[in-house]
Order: C-alpha cells, then sequence, then structure tokens
C-alpha cells in the first residue's frame, strides 16, 4: 500500500512509519512529499498519515500515531502499543503531566533530528528507538519494571 505524508519528519510521524511497517503494513511504500503534492497523491491512491500540515500547531486531541493506533484498533489489542502512544504523545506535545518517558524521547528525536539528512534517514535511525521502546513499553504493561539482564533467564540460549 502506498502511504504519503509532508517532508520534514519529526517525531510524531517517524513514530508512524514504524507503527504502520510493524504493525499495520510491512509492505508499505512511504513518500515524503511537499505539502503541494499531497493531494494529488491521495487522488492516486495513497493514505495520508500525518493530520496536520505543522507538526508544532495548536495541541491536538491525540497525535497521529494514537490516530493509526485508533483507526486500527491496536490500542485495545495491544496495552503496550497503547503505552508507547501515551509517550509519543507526551514528547510530542510537552504537555504538563505527560508520562515522564516522554522528554527523554523528545530529547533523543530532536538529537536525532539534528544529527541526519533526510526524512529517511531519520526514520530509518529512529526505528531502532521505537522498537527499543516498545520492547520497554512489552515489560512495562506485563508488570516487569526493572532491567531484564537482572532477571534469571536473560542471556540463556534455546
Amino acid at each position: 500500500m502506498k502511504w504519503v505524508t509532508p517532508k520534514g519528519v519529526k517525531l510524531d510521524r517517524a513514530a508512524c512509519v514504524w507503527l504502520i511497517k510493524n504493525h499495520i503494513d510491512p509492505q508499505a511504500n512511504i513518500s515524503y512529499l511537499p505539502q503541494d503534492k499531497i493531494a494529488s497523491a491521495i487522488q492516486d491512491g495513497a493514505t495520508a498519515f500525518h493530520n496536520t500540515t505543522e507538526e508544532d500547531g495548536p495541541v491536538r486531541e491525540r497525535t497521529s500515531f494514537q490516530e493509526l493506533l485508533a483507526k486500527h484498533n491496536l490500542q485495545d489489542k495491544d496495552p503496550a502499543l497503547a503505552l508507547l502512544g501515551d509517550i509519543v504523545r507526551g514528547a510530542e506535545t510537552k504537555e504538563p503531566g505527560s508520562i515522564e518517558e516522554a522528554e527523554g524521547l523528545r530529547a533523543v528525536a530532536k538529537g536525532m533530528n539534528a544529527l541526519v539528512k533526510s526524512d529517511e534517514e531519520m526514520v530509518e535511525r529512529m526505528s531502532p528507538v521505537f522498537d527499543a521502546l516498545y520492547s520497554y513499553c512489552t515489560r512495562r504493561v506485563a508488570g516487569q519494571r526493572g532491567w531484564a539482564s537482572s532477571e534469571a533467564s536473560w542471556g540463556a540460549t534455546a
């Protein structure tokens, strides 16, 4: 399936690409286009996954990541994804009272954005961050709050 988003990917949309490729559409073809080309791409059958034209705009009820979770009913099927959605929202909006992990994710994403030179590179380099954060969320919703390496089963080979 073809997916489209405006050029200039930052935190929320990098998370969206990770979500699409890992939980919605593993064969996704993602295009990062100038804003004036988005409507044409949608008319040609692409699915847009960012609900505003400006990531630093007014605070929305949900991030694009959370909207994808809801649209594909993933937050109910996977509590770890719902928790990840809360972290992405907190990092994206910096709302008072946001989940504590959000500020760390925001710092990592801003630092990564300063290192990369393209949307594709931003998404590629943030993907392992979201992999690790999803693993953390999976452990956390299972009640595991400590370090995995402190567990008896850590390092055991099958």
